[in-house]
């Protein structure tokens, strides 16, 4: 699946911390895709689980980097970006479950359209088997990118599947982006003139089995971590005002949520059901955001590791 970068049409890059789990449905989604597009994929791992003898073993195509430290998502991902050799440059994680014709579809997407920034829909892999838990989790992470999607600019792409095109991740051989931080990474495409794209027959399900609790926990980190950046560098003012903002954001998040969800027409009663539950983990993102805003981000930043 490796050659020269010139022959490389597609990179994938997944980070992985303790996935044995679900890293090999991961993987062997993708590993059915080898035929017809020349792929790799770069697998960053800081796993204590053995989720890197798993990978060697079953799956030695895939190029493993192994780092012995205890990495965060964002930076396992710059890691595997700086390795990659493709023209277009796919993010997954390992749950993400790609569908049969995903590979083909991504690079079909970037080679027809100009738009630096292409992601796709997020489904529920297995999804009348799963728990109300799981649909909860889903729906609150990815409820805006459920089947079906519309073709066409977006203001957000679900980071669980999306790719870019190399010449906006590298300035030359050098990494812009050595922590990849999607949000960030995206405004500022955004502010430099890009389009965010969403296509709709780029496919990849969420199986995504953990405890709901563990779940939560980094709902609040992510929210801490994400404010603490937003607001590095401005004034006490600005500070204030958007700590103050947070007091409405799980009612805004839940309000945005529900119009992005109910005219799909699909899952209804699950969405309902889970409103309270939703809801809850908005609370805490929202909470979250407000220690980020008013004391930064503490060791927040440094939890991110799904």
């Amino acid at each position: 699946m490796t050659g020269p970068m010139s022959a490389t049409e597609l990179s994938v890059v997944i980070a992985a911390h303790d996935a044995a789990a679900v890293i090999e449905r991961c993987l062997t989604a993708l590993e059915n895709q080898r035929d017809g597009v020349t792929t790799e994929v770069v697998l960053a791992d800081s796993s204590t689980d053995g989720t890197p003898t798993l990978v060697a073993g079953r799956f030695p195509w895939v190029r493993l980097l192994h780092f012995d430290e205890p990495l965060t998502v964002p930076e396992l991902r710059g890691r595997a970006i700086r390795a990659t050799r493709g023209m277009v440059i796919a993010v997954l994680d390992p749950f993400s479950v790609a569908a049969s014709d995903w590979v083909r579809q991504v690079v079909r997407a970037h080679n027809r359209l100009p738009y630096p920034v292409i992601g796709g829909a997020v489904d529920l892999d297995a999804a009348e088997s799963r728990s109300l838990r799981a649909w909860a989790i889903y729906l609150n992470e990815y409820g805006l990118f459920v089947p079906p999607v519309a073709a066409g600019p977006a203001s957000i792409v679900p980071g669980n599947n999306v790719s870019y095109k190399r010449s906006v991740l590298f300035d030359g051989e050098a990494v812009r982006y050595p922590v990849f931080w999607k949000t960030f990474v995206n405004w500022n495409l955004e502010q430099a003139g890009s389009v965010l794209w969403l296509e709709p027959d780029i496919r990849v399900g969420l199986n995504k089995p953990i405890p709901f609790g563990d779940f939560l926990r980094t709902r609040y980190h992510h929210g801490r971590c994400f404010a603490a950046m937003r607001v590095k560098t401005a004034q006490p003012a600005m500070r204030i005002w958007r700590a103050t903002s947070t007091l409405v954001l799980p009612v805004l998040m839940l309000v945005r949520w529900t119009r992005g969800f109910w005219p799909k027409r699909r899952h209804r009663w699950r969405f309902v059901l889970t409103l309270p539950a939703q809801l809850a983990l908005f609370t805490v993102w929202a909470w979250g955001e407000l220690c980020g805003y008013l004391r930064g981000g503490g060791h927040s930043c440094n939890q991110l590791f799904y």
